[in-house]
């Protein structure tokens, strides 16, 4: 078989050689003819092809690198000299910044509210205080207080991807406060740790029974229960 191939390759080369100079350059030029009008273009739209795909994975590491832009650490803690603290308050606020002037509160406690989520109208106690920092992009929540992270759980409850710290008074009174809502994915303690005052806990999102990014905050007095909650808004705001 081989035998017949070499034959074969050897007459047309013979045959080539035959032709005049003329002939030769017509039969190049309609092979680069050819190439140009049937592989060149296959070999641009596959070129084509593998930049869409290049860029559309930059694009996607752009938008995951958006996504996350705000990077926070474990046992990140913000100086209290940065914690807006009111005058009167027992404890600063609960985010690493806050601007009296831009960033509000947007639900006070109450024996029972009623709002919309999702479409579904509830009526019921409101056991907290919705804060909401739009002076800053993904805001960083910490602890009020120094203490013990008793509760430290992402998925899907009420209160969203939440913590629960254990405080102990200077009167020996035990006390617990709650930051629901946050961001997902964003919770940088674990239970059973202790944290200092200002220690970054994750950062203000929407996740739970949330109509909008903010942090639902409640202090309880002697027991970990929302039975035992109390209005924090003089605790954070002052009389």
């Amino acid at each position: 078989m081989a035998e017949n191939k070499n034959e074969v390759l050897e007459m047309g080369k013979t045959a080539f050689s035959l032709f005049s100079l003329k002939i030769k350059m017509i039969i190049v030029g309609v092979a680069i003819g050819i190439f140009i009008v049937v592989i060149f273009p296959v070999v641009a739209l596959m070129s084509v092809f593998s930049n869409d795909d290049t860029q559309s994975d930059d694009k996607k590491q752009e938008g995951s690198s958006s996504s996350t832009s705000t990077t926070i650490t474990v046992n990140e803690v913000i100086s209290s000299d940065n914690m807006k603290k009111y005058e009167g308050a027992v404890f600063p606020m609960p985010f690493e910044t806050w601007d009296s002037n831009k960033d509000v509160v947007t639900s006070k406690f109450s024996p029972s509210r009623t709002i919309t989520v999702n479409g579904v109208v509830q009526t019921r106690a409101h056991t907290g205080i919705d804060l909401v920092v739009i002076s800053i992009s993904n805001p960083k929540i910490c602890s009020v207080l120094s203490g013990k992270v008793v509760v430290s759980k992402a998925g899907n409850t009420g209160y969203g991807n939440y913590v629960v710290i254990e405080h102990t008074s200077a009167e020996n009174i035990t006390f617990y406060t709650l930051y629901g809502h946050m961001k997902e994915g964003s919770i940088m303690v674990a239970e059973g740790t202790e944290v200092q005052a200002g220690q970054v806990l994750g950062i203000m999102g929407s996740t739970g029974n949330s109509t909008g990014a903010h942090l639902h905050f409640e202090i309880r007095m002697n027991k970990n229960s929302s039975s035992n909650a109390v209005d924090p808004y003089n605790y954070l705001f002052g009389n």
